[in-house]
């Protein structure tokens, strides 16, 4: 009876083995066939993928990672490098094929007596498999592929070949692929030169790059650095005396020595200095793209920015902002004066979208970019913001207002030039920049209608609270005032600056896209007085050489506002058409005084040179104000010739006012005489 059972299950069992291994040889059969050639995967594989940055065109404007993986022959990796990766990932390299069934079971019994995983068991054949897949998911099949490549390798390659090729594939964190582009990082030497207590510190690193980085944790690197030491001296690598040698080796953070520091002073025996991390950027464009690699870092982790092959689509127009960068670094007075600074930011007004932009002259990446960091003051740029609030309170361009000196208190502003006009309308206030009646607009209006207009342009700019403020005594960026100004070209909403469209991985998965916001925060009769307003700036104001003629001869339509503060220290121009809004300043960093120059004269001109530029060369076709004309035929506002000082009907010396249907001039000029006699008994 027993014997019959006993053969039984002797037979289940044969069976059961016959049957598992057909089933597993057809497991790997299967997934052996969705493996690619073998050579050419090990051979072609890059595991550092770099992010590409488009701009709305489709053009490439920047690959951006963190040092490249450059390579290392395998007798040029100095022993005690070798026996140091040796004593801590893989002690039985030499003597296993691939898999390392000792360190395998090692590993299991220590990760379940620990309760979790502390320690891995792939061989040096292994990760190389494994990062060729690029996937470190914990899917079946991925296991399945990553032992028969494996064992693939082993049987294609030399031991010597396949250590040579983990030590340059091998990820230390911070974009650095490979031994000697880690050592270059870190240490700035080449692997020949790597002492032990170097050695021992890289080779504690790809367990877990990003902890055991010694830029990010010190203190964790030493520990990690001195676990791969006692493994060197327990399995015979190296002696006891080089063991404590090595313990007692300092390591310091470049970050934590003074600027002047002599690092020719350092002992190379018993100190190391670990280096700040080098970045290699191809941009084409840096002020943009330095702004746009920020916004992925607070969206993405950095392995998969700089070694994740993102395609990263923009709002940049290439061609414009090439026709930026020639306008504005060739520009006569940047040229000539070394000191002067600037920057210069364009937005498309619909969608917030950032068309070009720079970030001052020359602009490098990393450096200090003053159109989106760059708090400067903005003088009479502001004072439209002004103006708008008047015409919401009920004024019209119209308006008269007494341009004549006050005094408030202890401060006595007044015009440039000390010239008052007595009366003069809103239009030809905003024409001649005149400061006494911006100051006497604020007065009547008060300081919280003022913030509740700047607030629905939502600019981030705060005036504060007095009367400085209407004539600009608040600081914003080029990009501030640029989102502010772009209600006027759009006839009243309120746009949010957007860099990235669109980002999607290698595979062209989408993980970003882009939602513009966009909100109705204006009436559009109120904004469209304004913009007229600004638009006879740029006609018979002081924005008159910003006026744009093409090289066939057309006058664009266009608007703007100049801008200079006390001393000249920073001088604007804001300036927009139906579609883009342009925004520069120029000035000393240091914001010291420039002399006797105005946003007219020095800035309006270089706004002028780059839209004719943008024009000319066929990347832009400016419109109308749609929105004004569709106004103007529905019979919302009317245009009328009027007298700038009196508002008026008049016919010599008249300037063009828009006016709401129940605020139209009916009166003519010539009514009166100059003085009150006339008046009185005409």
């Amino acid at each position: 009876m027993w014997k019959k059972i006993l053969k039984i299950a002797a037979c289940i069992i044969v069976a059961g083995g016959i049957t598992g291994a057909v089933a597993a040889a057809l497991i790997v059969n299967h997934y052996k066939k969705e493996i690619p050639n073998i050579t050419e995967l090990v051979e072609s594989y890059t595991p550092s993928i770099p992010t590409q940055i488009f701009d709305r065109n489709g053009k490439v404007i920047d690959i951006i990672y963190k040092e490249s993986r450059v390579p290392v022959k395998f007798e040029n990796v100095p022993q005690v490098v070798k026996d140091a990766f040796l004593a801590i990932e893989d002690r039985r390299f030499y003597s296993h094929y691939g898999i390392d069934p000792i360190g395998l079971v090692r590993a299991v019994f220590i990760n379940m007596s620990s309760g979790r995983a502390r320690q891995g068991a792939s061989s040096f054949t292994q990760q190389l498999a494994r990062n060729a897949f690029l996937s470190h998911d914990k899917k079946l099949s991925r296991k399945v592929k990553e032992a028969i490549l494996t064992l693939e390798i082993e049987k294609r390659y030399t031991k010597d070949e396949i250590f040579e090729k983990y030590l340059n594939e091998i990820y230390f964190g911070e974009g650095d692929y490979g031994i000697r582009s880690a050592s270059q990082s870190l240490f700035k030497k080449e692997p020949k030169n790597l002492n032990l207590a170097e050695s021992a510190m890289l080779a504690g690193m790809p367990n877990r790059p990003g902890a055991f980085n010694p830029r990010r944790n010190l203190r964790l690197s030493l520990g990690r650095t001195q676990i791969v030491l006692g493994q060197m001296l327990k399995y015979d690598k190296i002696s006891k005396e080089e063991y404590e040698k090595a313990m007692s080796h300092k390591f310091i953070l470049e970050e934590n020595l003074p600027k002047d520091y002599d690092f020719s002073k350092v002992d190379k025996d018993t100190t190391t200095i670990v280096y700040k991390k080098g970045f290699v950027n191809k941009s084409k464009v840096p002020s943009f793209t330095d702004t746009v690699q920020e916004l992925l870092a607070k969206n993405f982790d950095e392995e998969t920015i700089y070694n994740g092959g993102l395609k990263v689509y923009t709002t940049l127009d290439f061609d414009i902002q090439n026709a930026a960068e020639e306008v504005f670094n060739n520009y006569e007075p940047l040229v000539k004066d070394k000191e002067l600074q600037g920057a210069m930011v364009t937005l498309n007004s619909s969608n917030g979208h950032v068309i070009s932009i720079i970030g001052g002259k020359h602009f490098q990446p990393g450096n200090f970019n003053r159109a989106v960091d760059a708090k400067r003051q903005i003088g009479s740029a502001f004072k439209p913001f002004v103006y708008l609030s008047a015409i919401i309170d009920g004024k019209s361009e119209n308006t008269i207002v007494e341009d004549s000196r006050v005094v408030f208190g202890t401060w006595a502003p007044k015009n440039v030039g000390t010239l008052y006009r007595k009366n003069a309308t809103l239009l030809e206030g905003l024409d001649k920049s005149v400061n006494m009646i911006s100051i006497k607009l604020l007065r009547d209006l008060g300081h919280e209608k003022l913030v509740d207009t700047v607030k629905k342009t939502k600019a981030n700019l705060n005036p504060p609270n007095d009367l400085t403020a209407s004539l600009g005594s608040l600081v914003g960026t080029p990009m501030e005032l640029a989102k502010g100004y772009a209600v006027f070209s759009n006839g009243g909403y309120a746009v949010e600056p957007v860099f990235l469209l669109e980002v999607r991985d290698k595979n062209d998965n989408t993980l970003y896209k882009a939602t513009p916001i966009i909100e109705k925060t204006f009436d559009s009769e109120d904004i469209a007085l304004m913009t007229n307003l600004l638009i006879s700036s740029t006609k018979t104001g002081t924005s008159r050489s910003a006026q744009v003629k093409t090289k066939h001869g057309k006058t664009i339509e266009q608007a703007g506002k100049t801008g200079t503060t006390n001393d000249a220290r920073t001088v604007w121009y804001a300036g927009f058409t139906p579609e883009l809004v342009t925004t520069i300043y120029l000035g000393y960093d240091d914001n010291s005084k420039m002399g006797n120059t105005t946003g007219g004269a020095l800035v309006a001109p270089l706004w002028k040179n780059f839209y004719k530029k943008i024009i000319d060369e066929g990347y832009y076709t400016p419109s109308r104000f749609e929105y004004i004309d569709n106004l103007v035929a529905n019979g919302k506002l009317y245009y009328q010739n009027l007298d700038p000082f009196s508002g008026l009907i008049s016919g010599k010396g008249s300037k063009k006012f828009l006016l709401k249907n129940n605020k139209i001039q009916l009166e003519h000029s010539d009514k009166y005489n100059k003085n009150l006699k006339d008046i009185m008994y005409r």
